[in-house]
């Protein structure tokens, strides 16, 4: 048997715990806690991977036309227009401006990038979810939330670095995003490392 003190294995016939000697028969044993009661309970019903791909999959489709409109707006369609020449037209890139200098492509090139890839998703993805909805319209659309390991609305901060965090999970072979279908919660590492969760709407 094991001691409801210590919680090591002790000689069942004695009446004291041979390493802490603890009274094993007057006091009452208490079940230790497993790796399983130590994550705490469950706060819903999670997300499973295929319905949390078609949501993302929605969600690029929107950010996409936004990047669109951004990029247009604020006339960084340049950037775009120096890309395809340099990677379809095999343009040497000091060609590409007045200026003839590869600074002067690459800066309307960077810009290009950043938005479309960091700042538009973070403003997107960290917006929605820690908006009122929980969610982004892709998630709305298969009704799903983000939460916090409690089930509660997460803070900005906590779906700024879950959205950052999906660059792990997609650097590691997309075995992150994998997790999502092999952990007890349907986490991935993202939302492992913000401390999050996805759960159906009820």
């Amino acid at each position: 048997m094991f001691c409801p003190k210590c919680g090591k294995e002790t000689d069942a016939l004695g009446k004291f715990c041979q390493w802490c000697g603890a009274d094993i028969v007057s006091i009452p044993a208490t079940p230790i806690a497993t790796p399983e009661e130590d994550e705490g309970s469950d706060v819903g019903v999670y997300a499973g991977l295929g319905r949390r791909l078609i949501a993302f999959i929605v969600d690029a489709i929107l950010i996409l036309l936004m990047g669109i409109v951004v990029i247009t707006f604020f006339s960084l369609t340049n950037g775009i227009r120096y890309v395809y020449y340099l990677s379809v037209q095999r343009a040497p890139i000091d060609s590409l401006t007045e200026a003839g200098t590869v600074d002067a492509a690459l800066s309307p090139i960077i810009a290009v990038f950043g938005m479309l890839i960091i700042i538009i998703p973070w403003l997107y993805f960290a917006g929605f979810e820690s908006s009122r909805s929980q969610a982004t319209p892709g998630k709305l659309l298969m009704r799903v939330v983000v939460t916090d390991l409690e089930g509660n609305k997460p803070t900005f901060a906590r779906v700024t670095l879950r959205h950052f965090a999906k660059f792990i999970s997609a650097l590691i072979i997309f075995i992150g995003f994998l997790m999502i279908g092999l952990t007890k919660k349907r986490q991935g590492l993202h939302d492992k490392i913000a401390s999050c969760l996805v759960l159906l709407q009820e």
